[in-house]
């Protein structure tokens, strides 16, 4: 890193000469961490020893700077952290400094490796804003590539490109070919994900001819893992393992732990396909102890997966369900539902942020303006807190995993609100050998939604729990008389059509006889592969034209092995795909007869996985709440 020339004090302690040399010092062992870190990092001890000698803050902020980054190329990150927190004591008072901006992109950076996005993404938003405002161009670039990464971990392919682009073009005008080989690298990953192969490869060769010309064998390992990772998602298995095995042959000397880690787990990937189970599992066990040991959640929930996986295909089912439990559990900590709009807020704000400071197109001096601001942000924040105190309402009034679990021990249940709140719910209750559950979909979303949904929620409990009524038609056809009554439903035209579709059930655990009633919403039964649909009556739950209409039941005598789907409009009427248009019935059918014989738990993740990759970038249209059990 450039240091600015000696604008901060010595204190008195040091004449110019050993200031010279510890900021000569500091530079060097900059200049020298990806290259050569052993002498880097000796530079940096020196520097630190001199500066405290001479009382030296900057310079010893500088040195632990250094130090810190040769700790983090190194997956030590509880030690870089340490040391970035020691240099922050003086760079956060000297935010001119181009150490500030450093300091920030690391910190940001190992939050990304735990797999704390939203923490990592403010961290690197800093420091974009910080070297921006310095017009320090090698801090922007070096930000801008870890901004890549993490729009890289939410699969935000677009932006990720768009930053790593932004951070090539500063490198290469830099002429700094190490960086750029890091950004080339990161670009390919993108392409990969991408599917897009032949630009992956040109991009990865482009990062290889570089390192391998300025002699950057400490990250060559990292643009092997790229083409091995390739050459494996192509099915070029051959090709994947010569460069796994070339990683892997490093040993210890200087192969980065969590390349090591990634590289243990594609070789057990491929083995376990080449039906060499052993080794294959092996190589999984080593992975998940090496994530483990660093903390890297991301890394961890790979390692389940694989494991969770091999054990399914050996048949060890109670393994494969307790790694694909832990799988679920730390992936929806890394990235549930809510830390994808608190991130997706972090990155309005952002873009808001520099979009003011390059037009300048607001001025807050305004007194007046400012206090309007301040008001509605308050204001804000106050509906903010009312609406969050309402989810957790809200989440309390659903019934527990407990409840199903004990009648049903395999299910899931699918529940993602587009809001905070859900016009969408799901509810069970288990009323002496009868097991009575439904799932619903108000009228909305969001408040007005969630609002129903508890009315709907509150009419159930009253009539199964209190009253235990267990006939479905009976429950739908008392439901909608209470909804009407509570809403004062008239029927009158210029009235406001409020009420729920909903299908509900009601299981006998002795006879293993079904009873179903639905408004609107059906049931699907899957059984050896073959899709049953159970249609609902299509009036809702509310005022009517057939008001006298009761509600039909079904009853089916369930066989072991049976699977049963309940679920809102939420997921098949999502938009998305390649033209942009509705998913509908007839891919979920087909997805259900395709994964019906997996656990319920991984039928959940394939499904989730199938809503976000179908949607991608647009907008969540509805509630979706979707309920799997077997029999």
């Amino acid at each position: 890193m450039q240091n600015p020339d000696h604008n901060q004090p010595h204190n008195g302690h040091s004449d110019s000469d050993q200031i010279e040399l510890i900021d000569s010092l500091n530079s060097k062992a900059w200049e020298l961490r990806y290259s050569d870190q052993k002498v880097s990092g000796a530079n940096a001890e020196k520097a630190l020893k001199l500066s405290k000698q001479h009382n030296y803050s900057r310079g010893q902020a500088y040195a632990c700077l250094n130090l810190a980054a040769g700790h983090f190329l190194r997956s030590e990150n509880k030690d870089a952290l340490e040391l970035f927190s020691d240099a922050m004591g003086y760079l956060a008072e000297h935010h001119e400094e181009p150490g500030y901006a450093a300091v920030l992109t690391y910190t940001g950076n190992i939050y990304e490796s735990f797999g704390d996005y939203e923490m990592a993404l403010d961290y690197c938003q800093r420091a974009y804003n910080a070297a921006s405002a310095i017009g320090h161009h090698e801090g922007i670039g070096e930000a801008q590539s870890v901004l890549g990464l993490i729009y890289s971990r939410l699969s935000d392919y677009d932006r990720a490109l768009k930053a790593y682009r932004e951070s090539l073009r500063i490198r290469e005008e830099m002429g700094d070919q190490m960086a750029a080989a890091s950004s080339l690298n990161r670009m390919a990953r993108i392409y990969t994900l991408k599917k897009q192969y032949d630009e992956a490869l040109e991009y990865y060769n482009r990062s290889l001819k570089i390192r391998e010309k300025v002699g950057q064998i400490e990250v060559l390992a990292w643009t092997y893992l790229g083409l091995a990772s390739t050459y494996e998602e192509m099915g070029a298995f051959e090709d994947a393992t010569v460069f796994y095995r070339r990683i892997l042959a490093d040993g210890e000397q200087c192969l980065d732990a969590r390349c090591k880690l990634q590289s243990t787990l594609g070789l057990g990937r491929i083995l376990n396909k080449m039906e060499r189970g052993e080794e294959a599992l092996d190589c999984f066990v080593d992975a998940l102890g090496l994530a483990d040991k660093l903390g890297a959640k991301p890394l961890q929930v790979e390692a389940h997966y694989a494991l969770a996986d091999y054990y399914e295909s050996t048949g060890e089912y109670e393994k494969a369900l307790h790694h694909y439990k832990k799988y679920r559990s730390i992936r929806e900590v890394v990235l549930n539902d809510e830390t994808r709009n608190r991130l997706n807020n972090q990155q309005i704000a952002f873009a808001v942020e520099k979009s003011e400071k390059e037009k300048e197109i607001f001025q807050l001096r305004n007194v007046e303006l400012k206090s309007a601001y301040d008001e509605i942000h308050h204001k804000n924040q106050e509906i903010t807190d009312s609406i969050n105190y309402a989810s957790r309402i809200q989440t309390a009034l659903l019934p527990q995993n407990e409840h199903l679990s004990q009648v049903f021990p395999d299910h899931f249940i699918l529940y993602l609100p587009r809001d905070v709140v859900s016009g969408d719910f799901y509810w069970a209750a288990d009323i002496g050998g009868k097991m009575v559950f439904a799932a619903a979909d108000c009228t909305g979303h969001g408040v007005p939604g969630a609002l129903m949904s508890m009315l709907g929620i509150s009419f159930l409990n009253e009539m199964v729990v209190e009253k235990r009524q267990t006939h479905p038609g009976e429950i739908l056809d008392n439901l909608r008389d209470e909804v009407i009554k509570a809403l004062k439903q008239t029927g009158r035209e210029e009235e406001q059509k409020d009420g729920l579709d909903i299908a509900l059930c009601s299981y006998d655990t002795e006879s293993g006889i079904l009873e179903f009633a639905g408004a609107y919403n059906p049931l699907y039964l899957v059984r050896d592969g073959n899709l049953q649909e159970h249609k609902a009556d299509r009036m809702p739950i509310s005022y009517y034209h057939g008001i006298d209409k009761p509600f039909q039941t079904t009853s089916i005598q369930l066989q072991k092995g049976d699977a049963l789907y309940l679920f809102s409009d939420g997921f098949a009427d999502q938009f998305g795909g390649p033209k942009k248009k509705k998913l509908k019935y007839k891919p979920l059918k087909e997805l259900l007869e395709l994964i019906h014989e997996k656990t319920m738990e991984k039928q959940k993740l394939v499904l989730y996985e199938k809503f976000f990759n179908w949607k991608k970038d647009l907008e969540q249209i509805d509630d979706v709440v979707m309920l799997g059990i077997r029999i």
